[in-house]
């Protein structure tokens, strides 16, 4: 028991996802010990006639017995019904009230044959609408079977005293528990359609749904809810572990049965969100393709702020093995950045694919992944260096995860030596955005340097100013004689200088400033 109590909280734990809602799809199920755990639903169904229609999903564990329902338990005559899995079996039975439970001719139910059944979600319905008119689905597959019992009298539910159950039966004074998960039990006061059962088989139903007579999602905790109209909930007895359930179950379905698979497509969209199975392999009974609004419970390995509801699930309605699908997400009729994928509900972690999933086994769950914002990166601004005297390392993102990188060079690191004069390029992708930028380090030229050696300042303005490059305009000048007396100075010098008094001649000058213009010195001659 110890054992049990540490595995559903660790399980819990596990699956507080971030931005979450704790019963979404699936929602949860009950783990039931095979021992002493059951539902109690009190004295109810005294009025319960045919026909009926019961399903549910479970999944046995190895070897398990399943009593699904009993809808009349104690009576020392058999009455109400029963619905049960055995280990190869399932099987549908009512009794009449004439008798007890040992004598077959007292009632009336039909068996039929399963296989491949335990460890893996199954559907399971059964319909009773006379002694020798019943019908058993398994995936919304009718399966057969044979009548037994002998009774041919109608049911009998009024046995004011007698409760009814899920999870447990009586016969002969044995009694027989579920062994495994169930999740999603229904009951009917009518005959559903083949095609009503598998049109409802992966969808939550609102619980108005006409001639819905019993509604347990098992969503609730110590009181099991009846979200039908009659609101027969139920009391946990023993000690039944609420776990997230595996059960392909949505809020919208689509599905396709057949037998022949070639070239054959599901596809559902809700919106803009499209899931699209194609390249079916092996020989599933049917296709279901499902919808959840809300975000996933369980949100191990995704990133809250970049993946966005719906989600979507697929499910092979099979108990056959090497069932194999492809599906492709689409959003916008284009591939999404990322796709992340699980089982099931009950897994609370989800792996990163691409937008096309491929081989896919018997069933998966997808939810996609776009980004919100555009992805920017910044090498710096541009530059113009006198020198390149200090290398330095370029690093423009701090969180380098789940991004890919590729510089000038064919380089990927996440961060790049610059070294030298020149320019650098990046491209960075996260799988869903592109961004681009370029650093450029000019080398400063500074050859070539226009300064003169004459100019003439006679008053006719041509060379009437001793004008040198505007690439060292405001430096320092300073003129000298020959005798190296300094004759003008201008702390900022703009070309304004016509040699004042000066006699003609020859003269030195001294040039200071520019940007990353070294010292020049020369001579200078004025001619008048």
């Amino acid at each position: 028991m110890v054992v049990k109590l540490i595995l559903a909280f660790f399980l819990l734990a596990l699956s507080c996802g971030v931005n979450g809602q704790d019963n979404v799809g699936a929602g949860h199920a009950l783990r039931f010990d095979g021992v002493d755990d059951y539902i109690s639903l009190g004295n109810i169904y005294d009025d319960l006639k045919l026909p009926l229609t019961i399903s549910a999903w479970i999944f046995l564990d190895p070897g398990g017995l399943g009593t699904i329902f009993s809808s009349q338990e104690s009576s020392t005559l058999y009455s109400g019904f029963h619905f049960y899995v055995i280990h190869n079996a399932m099987i549908i039975e009512y009794g009449d009230g004439l008798g007890p439970y040992f004598s077959p001719d007292y009632r009336r139910g039909k068996e039929g044959s399963v296989e491949n059944i335990f460890g893996r979600w199954v559907q399971v319905t059964a319909i009773m609408r006379g002694a020798s008119d019943m019908d058993l689905y398994l995936n919304g597959v009718d399966i057969g079977g044979t009548y037994i019992g002998n009774s041919q009298f109608p049911m009998e539910s009024s046995v004011p005293l007698d409760t009814a159950k899920i999870g447990y039966r009586s016969s002969t004074g044995v009694t027989y528990h579920f062994q495994g998960i169930m999740d999603e039990l229904r009951i009917w006061n009518r005959s559903l359609s083949e095609d009503e059962i598998r049109e409802q088989m992966c969808r939550k139903l609102s619980g108005n749904e006409p001639g819905l007579i019993g509604y347990w999602d098992f969503d609730g905790t110590n009181v099991l809810t009846d979200r039908s109209p009659n609101h027969f909930d139920g009391q946990v007895k023993g000690n039944p572990i609420r776990v997230y359930s595996g059960a392909p179950i949505g809020n919208k379905s689509v599905l396709l049965y057949t037998n022949d698979w070639k070239a054959k497509v599901l596809t559902l969209q809700e919106g803009l969100d499209k899931v699209r199975v194609a390249n079916i392999t092996g020989n599933p009974n049917g296709l279901h393709a499902y919808e959840v609004t809300g975000f996933p419970s369980q949100a191990g390995g995704l990133n809250s702020s970049a993946v966005s509801k719906p989600y979507f699930g697929i499910f092979a309605a099979s108990t056959e093995v090497g069932n194999f699908f492809d599906v492709r997400y689409t959003y916008e009729d284009s591939a999404v950045c990322k796709v992340f994928t699980r089982s099931d509900n009950s897994t609370p972690f989800w792996n990163e694919n691409p937008s096309m999933v491929t081989r896919v086994f018997e069933r998966s769950e997808l939810i996609k992944e776009l980004s919100d914002t555009t992805l920017k990166i910044d090498l710096g601004p541009d530059e113009a260096p006198c020198t390149f005297s200090n290398p330095r390392i370029v690093m423009p993102l701090k969180d380098t995860t789940g991004f890919e990188f590729l510089w000038q060079d064919g380089s990927t690191g996440s961060s790049y030596l610059v070294s030298d004069f020149g320019t650098y390029w990046l491209i960075v992708n996260d799988g869903c955005n592109r961004a681009t930028d370029t650093l450029t380090i000019y080398r400063v030229g500074v050859d070539n340097l226009s300064i003169p050696n004459v100019f003439t300042p006679n008053g006719d303005s041509l060379n009437q100013f001793f004008e040198i490059d505007q690439r060292m305009a405001g430096s320092l000048l300073v003129i000298c004689n020959r005798w190296g007396d300094e004759v003008y100075r201008s702390a900022s010098y703009h070309n304004d200088w016509d040699g004042a008094d000066l006699p003609a001649g020859v003269y030195f000058y001294r040039l200071v400033g520019g940007h990353c213009i070294d010292e020049k010195r020369g001579t200078l001659s004025i001619v008048r």
